[in-house]
């Protein structure tokens, strides 16, 4: 394996094998360190087996927002939320109408 310092386009080093099958570049993930309970806490937050650590992390990170601008780019950025179509229904159908506290 042969590793040199790659320029300043390219994130890290590249390595690649003697018979120049595989290449490798450092700047693909970065490692971190995290304890046994933040690694559950990701892990029971990850919405299927293609969803990776990243996505769940930008999805539950707060960043803040300086601006309205920036507020309204961050919520135009989000995905569709995942709504039930029933109770979604339900509420606008009984909007307005009291929950029976009061008589």
């Amino acid at each position: 394996m042969h590793c040199r310092r790659a320029g300043d386009s390219f994130c890290g080093w590249i390595c690649f094998d003697t018979t120049g099958t595989f290449v490798y570049g450092s700047c693909m993930s970065k490692n971190i360190t995290i304890d046994d309970d933040a690694y559950k806490t990701l892990l029971s937050l990850k919405e299927g087996p293609q969803d990776s650590f990243t996505k769940v992390i930008r999805r539950n990170l707060s960043v803040r927002l300086e601006t309205a601008g920036e507020l309204l780019d961050f919520h135009e950025a989000q995905p569709a939320p995942n709504v039930d179509e029933q109770i979604l229904n339900r509420v606008i159908k009984e909007r307005g109408r009291r929950s029976g506290g009061r008589k």
